[in-house]
């Protein structure tokens, strides 16, 4: 079997770069997303779990546990996504390399 061409790894590699930079670059904000939800998500889930609340439930304070709730919510969802992009662009690095 004939091996590749210079052109053709070339072109390879021009592509590999390209699917890079604009798949897996445009959507490396998700890594910081995902951090920020599960600090606030632990944040709040202290928050309401050790400190003192009074009898009188506010309108803040419901609002709070909302967004909390939304945080509790989006950690898996965020963590699949952040987990697949990772394992893919270890895979487009590791093709790149060759």
């Amino acid at each position: 079997m004939n091996k590749p061409s210079k052109k053709w790894k070339c072109m390879r590699r021009a592509v590999l770069e390209r699917v890079q930079r604009s798949a897996i670059e445009p959507l490396e904000t998700l890594f910081t997303v995902h951090v920020a939800v599960c600090v606030y998500y632990i944040i709040g889930h202290f928050r309401f779990q050790f400190f003192d609340h009074s009898d009188v439930f506010t309108v803040i304070e419901a609002v709070q546990l909302l967004s909390v709730a939304a945080a509790g919510v989006l950690v898996p969802i965020l963590t699949g996504a952040v987990l697949t992009l990772h394992f893919a662009s270890r895979r487009l690095q590791k093709l790149t390399d060759e």
